[in-house]
């Protein structure tokens, strides 16, 4: 059972990485997208309104940091959860986002789960719990 158990975490860890890294692929197209898109109105704005130099710095530092915000919300935030840095989702919340995507799936791996969490708490009836997990990974 252990080694069931244990093969099913480290799917799901693995399911995660996966879950990082294509919000690091989502998050660079955005971050892309936001920078050309920004660069486009404002060299648009200044060419037909032909600002001062005030308007002008404001333009400026309103791109970088908007670009900056951006940079560091959709590039470095799944870097940092790719490195195991900060608070990532959870192997409940994984097999959830898991079970919304495959029917057969469902709520079978998130009961798994939380069964195992109830044997690991010292619950009664072990042999009952262990059997209930061992019937889920099968399936």
């Amino acid at each position: 059972m252990a080694d069931s158990y244990q093969i099913l975490i480290s799917k799901l860890d693995e399911f995660i990485r996966k879950y990082y890294r294509n919000q690091l692929i989502r998050g660079s197209l955005l971050f892309l997208a936001i920078l050309l898109i920004s660069y486009l109105l404002f060299v648009v704005l200044e060419y037909f309104l032909h600002f001062g130099t005030i308007s002008r710095s404001i333009l400026f530092y309103l791109f970088v940091v908007l670009n900056g915000i951006s940079f560091l919300v959709f590039i470095v935030n799944p870097l940092l959860k790719i490195r195991k840095i900060g608070e990532m989702i959870s192997h409940e919340q994984a097999a959830a986002i898991i079970g919304k995507h495959f029917g057969e799936i469902k709520d079978k791996l998130l009961n798994t789960l939380q069964l195992k969490k109830l044997e690991k708490e010292g619950q009664e009836n072990i042999e009952l719990l262990k059997a209930g997990i061992d019937q889920k990974i099968s399936q």
